[in-house]
This record gives structure tokens, sequence and C-alpha cells, in this order.
């Protein structure tokens, strides 16, 4: 039930969320001279149930509203500037971004996967990463699990969840303006607004947010007549969240959320991270440009069409909480909608190779209702539920070969003698001028619209309890029993490339099986890459599947004295099967029907074992947390872009220990806290049958073995209305390779971030103004480097955000 805070209390904590105040460590008065400040209880929900961090058994990092804003977390992908071992990376588009925890997650360039860390707003499912991180507005915490949670969480969080809880509705009427200006002609602004309805039943809560900034990268868009200068990576979008609290009473508690935002931002282009001089040479043949030497810290990129991004996202849940004699019963019903628009250069230079169309588009729209009953008896400590999901995925998507394709292809294939050298063969082939020169592979050529629509439902009964076997001991044990199927209806239209469609009448339907053996089956392979083969056009496919798990976790708390805690366990996460909704895996065809009809993968599956502490030392002025761990994910889902397509294959094994530390301080100074985290992960792939040699005993990609982080929080009166406040936070990661296929030059080499805040503002919070800096060693780094399209040893990479700073004005009332 929510605790009703009167404005005036809530008004030390205001002015120290707006500027960066002292986290964890403060007490509800103000302590008598001499009294040691102390480490505040943050209660989490991260066993369904409102607990301190300090009492559950499994390993999590808290992080209060304070922390978040002093480190400048706006989404969730800003949050790994404080959280040890999370990691977040976009690719193609802002979008497809993906969160992995102890190394483990799931690159997210195809929608046919779904996460491993789920992401959950308020405790509604978010149905993939991407969809996620946006602009969350006014946080009250996000946690952050650690390890397979599918017992309480549910599907997709094999590998951990991470939980946003956003602020409720209050009581007394209050709100905020703010304003936040900065480099690269960064503005948002930002407002709520909250207070009572007719009396001391229902509340509300409005907040609202524009923001717009240029972008990170310099572009160059090659144009009939010259090039343009241009930038992407930009920012553009609003969002608006309504809330409603209606308290009829003491039994029964309901809140309401409908949220929308709208994104229109040019992304996202990539810089060369690697250029081989071969493709490099091509590229300049055919009028094109790359960088070559590849200078990623240039932030150069090059295009011959735009990356334009459109995503629109809505929906609207509704929690109730009914006190009953038995216990309390929580509903949660949510309906959600996503859709995405977006355009794209895909070969990443200035050469008119391969596009995305207008027209590619992906949506997602979902219905989930949840159950879940709680309750106390004795020393039993119950909760049982169920949960109902049904989603349905639709993704258009159109690859187009441009009009340089046939040129670069002949110059490559001919050693740069030939550019018709396509043309040429193939009219050698047909015994006669079949082709004109640039004919055999025009502009245009490729996907029309292939069409995948996937519905998916699911449902689970789940079970978490805990007994208290003595005062001192205690064991919690739970089951959960997911049955999911998922139903993919493709359909597909090609627009042929006449070279293509010539060789499978010579070939047959299948050009490259069928030209094995011969003079031209190094050449096929390219001519009839799967944007251009017709064959799939008259069939499409209509498949389904069906996995069940019994999923659980049992674990042992022991309580040392009042100030030590000690656990164990054992859980068990579950991720179900898909399809692959790429043409590289739809099969080839023969005879009209598929040789080989399955494009699926198979479920993943992580068991995890864990040992650990939690402390409150020295009178709780020292929070100290430590644990170690050992994970197996058996059919792990990798999705690899091989330079032509996507590719998902299941990996029998992978192996993940390690250690994480974690501390919360009250210093001594007064209005000093300092926090930090230490993560030493080691996650492999195995290499028994079944995996690919070059991963083999091989750590796996986008997972630092090692990462600390810090971040110090200070706040001090320095008149008698005024609060000063500083905060400085540091991440360190060593090196890793950021590629799907661990190929060499795709490594990304250990860096830190470091970021900072100052802030002066009134005692009571009214107003503040704070100076504010991300990335203040303006470090370049690569979030993803992948092989460029048709461009061997070419690599191109996604960068993080360079060096921003700016200033932030709000006030409170």
């Amino acid at each position: 039930m929510t605790i009703r805070l009167s404005r005036a209390a809530l008004y030390a904590a205001a002015s120290s969320l707006a500027l960066t105040g002292a986290a964890h460590a403060q007490t509800a008065d103000a302590p008598d001279p001499g009294e040691r400040r102390t480490i505040d209880v943050v209660t989490v929900t991260a066993q369904q149930r409102e607990q301190s961090a300090q009492d559950v058994p499994i390993s999590l990092g808290a992080y209060g509203a304070a922390e978040l804003r002093a480190a400048g977390v706006q989404d969730i992908k800003d949050l790994i500037s404080i959280a040890p071992g999370l990691m977040v990376t976009s690719t193609q588009a802002e979008t497809i971004t993906t969160a992995r925890i102890r190394g483990i997650g799931t690159v997210g360039d195809n929608f046919g996967l779904e996460s491993s860390v789920g992401v959950y707003i308020d405790g509604v499912f978010r149905a993939r990463n991407g969809v996620g991180f946006s602009d969350l507005g006014e946080i009250e915490r996000i946690e952050v699990l650690r390890g397979p949670q599918g017992t309480l969480f549910g599907k997709n969080t094999s590998a951990g969840v991470l939980n946003v809880v956003t602020a409720s509705p209050e009581f007394e009427y209050g709100g905020s303006l703010q304003a936040d200006i900065g480099n690269f002609d960064h503005r948002r602004y930002s407002g709520h607004f909250t207070g009572p309805i007719g009396g001391d039943t229902l509340a509300m809560r409005l907040f609202a947010a524009v923001g717009e900034r240029d972008g990170f990268t310099n572009l160059t868009v090659r144009e009939p007549g010259g090039t343009r200068q241009t930038d992407s990576e930009t920012n553009n979008y609003y969002t608006f969240r309504g809330q409603a609290l209606w308290v009829p009473s003491d039994m029964v508690e309901g809140r309401f959320i409908a949220d929308y935002t709208r994104r229109n931002e040019f992304c996202c282009s990539a810089v060369q991270w690697q250029t081989a001089p071969g493709p490099a040479a091509l590229i300049g043949a055919v009028g094109g440009q790359v960088l070559s030497p590849a200078d990623p810290e240039a932030r150069q990129a090059f295009a011959n069409r735009e990356y334009q991004q459109q995503v629109t996202d809505y929906g609207f849940s509704a929690e109730f909480d009914f006190e009953m004699p038995i216990g309390t019963l929580t509903t949660i019903t949510a309906w959600r909608d996503w859709s995405n628009q977006r355009t794209q250069d895909i070969d990443f230079t200035s050469a008119d190779i391969a596009y995305r169309a207008d027209g590619n588009s992906s949506n997602v729209t979902r219905f989930d209702q949840e159950i879940r009953l709680t309750g106390v008896h004795g020393d039993l400590d119950w909760l049982v539920g169920g949960i109902i999901s049904h989603e349905d995925l639709t993704v258009n998507d159109a690859i187009r070969f441009g009009a340089d394709w046939e040129i670069y292809l002949g110059l490559a294939a001919s050693g740069g003698a030939d550019p018709f050298f396509i043309s040429n063969t193939l009219n050698a082939v047909a015994g006669g001028p079949l082709f004109a020169p640039g004919q055999a592979l025009p502009a245009g050529s490729g996907v029309n619209q292939d069409v995948y629509s996937q519905t998916g439902s699911s449902w689970s009964l789940f079970t978490h309890n805990t007994y208290q076997l003595t005062d001192r001991l205690a064991i919690t044990g739970g089951l959960r029993y997911t049955s999911e199927s998922k139903r993919v209806y493709a359909t597909f239209d090609t627009n042929p490339t006449p070279g293509c469609a010539f060789l499978e009448t010579v070939f047959g339907p299948d050009p490259i099986a069928g030209s094995a053996g011969t003079p031209l089956a190094g050449l096929v392979p390219l001519v009839c890459l799967p944007y251009a083969r017709t064959g799939l056009d008259a069939t499409g496919y209509d498949r389904s599947r069906t996995d069940e798990e019994i999923s659980g976790t049992l674990r042992a708390t022991y309580d040392v004295n009042d100030d030590v805690m000690v656990y164990a366990g054992y859980s068990r996460g579950f991720k179900a099967g898909g399809f692959n909704l790429d043409r590289e895996f739809n099969g080839p065809v023969s005879g009209g029907s598929f040789v080989n009809p399955d494009s699926s993968f198979l479920p993943e599956t992580v068991d995890s074992w864990e040992i650990g502490f939690k402390s409150q030392l020295f009178g709780n002025v020292l929070q100290l947390n430590g644990n170690a761990f050992y994970q197996e994910v058996t059919d792990f889902q990798l999705n690899t872009f091989t330079g032509l397509a996507f590719v998902v294959q299941n990996i029998p094994e992978i192996e993940s220990r390690g250690v994480e530390v974690d501390f919360t301080w009250a210093t001594p100074i007064e209005g000093l806290d300092i926090s930090g985290g230490y993560a030493h992960v080691r996650a492999r792939y195995g290499s028994g049958p079944g995996t690919p040699a070059n991963l083999a005993g091989r750590g796996i990609s986008l997972s630092p073995e090692t990462f600390v982080t810090g971040q110090a929080l200070y706040t001090q009166p320095i008149a008698e209305n005024l609060l000063f406040a500083a905060a400085l936070d540091a991440r360190w990661v060593s090196k890793y390779n950021t590629g799907s296929d661990l190929a060499p030059g795709k490594e990304q080499p250990s860096f830190a971030m470091v970021n900072g805040r100052l802030g002066l503002g009134s005692l009571d919070g009214r107003w503040n103004v704070e100076l504010w800096g991300r990335n203040l060693t303006d470090e370049t780094y690569v979030q993803v480097a992948f092989d460029q399209f048709a461009q061997t040893g070419t690599f191109g990479g996604f960068l993080g955000a360079p060096r921003t700073w700016g200033v932030t004005l709000r006030t409170e009332w």
C-alpha cells in the first residue's frame, strides 16, 4: 500500500534529488551534533514484495532517485555508469538496444530473438530491450537483479532483470519545471504536477518532456551533383505519462498509468572501426567514400541515403492491491503498442551498394494479465500467482540493391579489371548478349517487401515461499511452469534480379547448391544473395512451435547477527525458442517446397549457483555486500551478422563465473558519501561438439572480465538557505570483443568513463542550478563493431556518446 508523505517532509529529499544529494546516507531529521550519519534502508520489490534490499538473498543493485540524478540517468542505457556487471549497447538504431548481465544477453538486431535481460517498468514487461529504452521521466528507483529471475518475473529473464519504478501520485499538491541545455544544441524541457482530486481517495500525477539534440557523428551524404554535410545520432522526441492513484479504503488501492512517446530522429550511422584496403579501393572506384585508414576519433561517417527513424510507443496499465483476510491480492493488467519505421544505408558508405527502402517497419502489440496472492502464515511467507500474455509482432523488411552494386561486385570478382564482369560472365554462359552492361543486377532490384507476422501466447503458474526455520535460518523455494507457443506466417515479394533469375534457370531453384563444383561456384552466392532470390515468393511459410519449461529457485539465508546475513542458492532461468525473421535461414526451395523448412532456434536455459553475504557494519555506517556465482547456459541463442545476412544459432554451452562486490559508505566527512562496485566476470563458450571453431573456448562478446564503478556524492549548506552539491562517478572496464563472431579487429580496449555534476540551490528544494558533464575525458569507444556489407575485412562501428556537458535549471513547489 502507498505511504502518503507530506510535501514538507519531502523537501529535504527533494533538494538532495535535485542537487545530487546524499544517496542512501541521509536521515529523516537533522542529526544531533556528534551523531554519526547512517545508511538509509532501500526498499525493493525484487521478490514481488516490499523488502529491504539487504534482506533479499540475491545479488542486486538498487539505485534511488538521488543516485540516479547524480549520475545523469534518464534512461536505462545511462545506468551502466554506476551498475557494475551491466552492459547496454545500441547498434543500427536506438530501438535496437540490448542489455547484458554477467556477460549474458542477446544481440538485438533480429526481432525474432527476445531478450535475456527482462525490462520491467512499473511492473509491466517490455517486449524487447529496445522498447524500454527511452526517457523514463521521474524515476523512484531502478533495481538490477543479477542472474536468472524466472520464478517470479517469468520469461526472458534468464540473465537478469532491470526493474524500473517511477514516481507515484501524491496526496499533496506539488510540481516541478526543469530545463536542460547543453552542447550539441541539447535541449530538454520537462515538468510534473501532482496532487489530490476532489478529496483524499484519488490523486494524480502528470509528467511531460520534450527533447532534441544535434547528432554526435559527422555524416557526408553523397547526392546527385555532389555531397552534403549533416550529422546523425540526433535526438528529437516528446513523452507524456499520466497516473492516477485510487485509495477508496485501507483495503483497496489502484494505480492507473497511461503513457505516450514519439521519436523522430536521424539514426544510426557507423564509422569505420577497421578499414580493409581492397574494399576501400573498390568503394572509391565507384565514386564512394570511406575513411582509409580508419579513424574512429574523427567521428566521420558516409552514406548516400539518410538514416530516418520514427518510433511510437504507448500503453496503459492498471494495478490493484486488495487486502483480504488470507493475504494481499495483486492484479496487473497491461496493454502496449510499439512501432518503428526506418530507412537505412546498409553498406555504411557513400557508394550506392544496398539499402533499406521506405516501408521497412516493425510493430509489437502486447497484452499481459498477472494475478498474485501473498500472505504470511506463522513462519511461512508465501506467494502464488499466474500470468497470461499475448503478443502480435509484425516485421516488414525491404533490402534492395543500389546503382553501384553490379559494378562494385564486378570489380571485386575480377580483381579490379572489369566493372561489368558480372554481365559479361553471364552473357558468356548464355552464349549471347543477354544482359546490357549493368543490367544483370540493376538498381532497385531485391526485396519489394518481406512480411513476417508472428503471434505468441504464453501462460505460467508460479509460487515463491520463504519459511523461517529458526530466528536466524530461513529457506526460500519457488517453482514456475511456463508454456509458450509461437506461430509465424511469412510472405515474400522480390523484385527479380535478372542475373540471379537467369542462374536459377541454369542451375535450378537452388542455384547455390546447383552450381557447386562448377567454375561459377564462387560467383553464384554473390549474385544470388538471399535478397535477390525469387524462389520464396510463391511459397512463403506458416510455422509454429511450443516450448514448456519448469524453472525455479532454492535458497538458504542465515543471519549471522543483526548486521550480517549470508546466503546460498540455486536458480534456473528460461527463454523460449523462436524463429529467425530473416531470409538467411528460410531454406532452399526445390520443386516448390522447402528442403529444410525449419528456421527455428531452441529455448535457452540458465542454471545458476550463488553464495554471498550482505552486511551493515559499524552501526550501519558501511553497507558491504558480496557474492560468488557460477552459471551454465544451455543452447545460448546467438545472433550474428555475417556481412550479408543475420544468422541465428544455438551454442550448446556457455559458462559464466565470477565475483561481485558493492558498498555504500557514509564517511566521517559531513555530507560526503561514497559508493562503488566491482565485478569479475569470466563468461566463455564451451568447446564441445556443436560450438563453432571460431568461438570454442573463447570469451563471449561484449563481456569485459573486470568492471569497476564508483560514485561520490557531497552536499553541504553554505549559507542560511543555500545548499552546495557535487557528484562524481566513474566506470572502468577491461578489454573485450564487441563482435558476435569474435573476429580480430573488433576489440574494444579497456577504458574509463567519468561523469560529474555541481549544483547550487535552496535548502527547501524550491530552486537549483546544476552544471553537468558526461564522458568528461571524451573517450572514443565502440559499442558494437560489425562486418560492413560486402566489404570483407572492413568493420563498421557504432560509437558511444562523446563528451557532453550542460546546465540544468529546476524549480519545485
